[in-house]
């Protein structure tokens, strides 16, 4: 089945690092009971010292592959999972920023934005 990966940024000014990253757990597990094929940490090109992995994961942030024709389910799963949060938390999707609840009309324009990129790839 074709897929397309999503980028999601969890963010929040007010929280430490531990609980932004519980935070994004709790978005995967919702994320894992949806019609998501695949979830993972993207690659932000550094490595920090110590590290033992090639790969520098930004705390937060995730890349998921759905395939276009669930992409409105999974939109509503991630807008109802932000309407739980704390008003402060921020979710950043394909460069759109949404805190707080999010409306059936931000999510649709949203989804509209994201599935005309997808009739310009290649």
């Amino acid at each position: 089945m074709e897929t397309v990966d999503v980028d999601i940024r969890v963010a929040c000014p007010n929280l430490d690092d531990g609980r932004l990253k519980e935070l994004a757990d709790d978005l995967v597990e919702t994320l894992w009971a949806s019609d998501v094929e695949s979830l993972r940490a993207p690659y932000d090109g550094e490595v920090p010292a110590g590290a033992k992995s090639g790969e520098a994961l930004a705390i937060g942030a995730l890349v998921v592959a759905v395939a276009p024709a669930v992409m409105e389910g999974v939109m509503a799963v991630v807008a109802s999972w932000l309407s739980r949060q704390p008003r402060d938390v921020e979710l950043e999707i394909n460069g759109h920023r949404f805190r707080g609840p999010v409306t059936k009309a931000q999510r649709d324009q949203m989804l509209a934005a994201f599935l005309r990129n997808i009739d310009r790839m290649p």
